[in-house]
């Protein structure tokens, strides 16, 4: 629950297989182009997206991603976050703006069961910044009061 209000959408869906990271462009004489892999990969989460059936989410988005990794390949969390992320932009939302919390994880499982889970959950009212502070004690002044000041 985030501020009181229940997320009015939450969608859920699996990529099989090993996750994979988001590729540098390629610079070549010709101009600058996407990798093919990275190319397929965004389309096999756009793929699983439009499977699920649900509509854009209006409002913003809390995303979370755990991939399980069927190998021991070294890989950045960042960027295997990176191809999903940019895969889901302007399909699961209109921008990525909109994505306001990313929770990530890192999962070493067999070969079989290599995979991509990922969540998306709408979330209605986020807190404010001037709602967050006042939760917040002030040290400053509790230290100033401790030392008489």
């Amino acid at each position: 629950m985030i501020s009181g209000q229940t997320p009015d959408n939450v969608v859920c869906f699996t990529i099989p297989g090993e996750p994979k990271s988001k590729q540098r462009p390629r610079v070549t004489a010709r101009g600058t182009y996407t990798p093919a892999e990275t190319k397929e990969a965004e389309q096999r989460v756009q793929a699983a997206w439009t499977e699920t059936g649900a509509d854009p989410f209006a409002f913003q988005v809390i995303v979370t991603i755990d991939f399980f990794n069927g190998n021991k390949r070294r890989r950045d969390l960042d960027n295997m976050a990176k191809l999903v992320l940019d895969a889901l932009n302007k399909h699961a939302y209109a921008d990525d703006f909109q994505v306001v919390g990313l929770n990530l994880r890192k999962i070493f499982t067999t070969k079989e069961l290599a995979r991509t889970e990922i969540r998306l959950h709408e979330v209605i009212e986020w807190p404010c910044e001037t709602e967050t502070i006042r939760t917040i004690p002030d040290t400053r002044s509790r230290l100033r009061s401790l030392r008489g000041n």
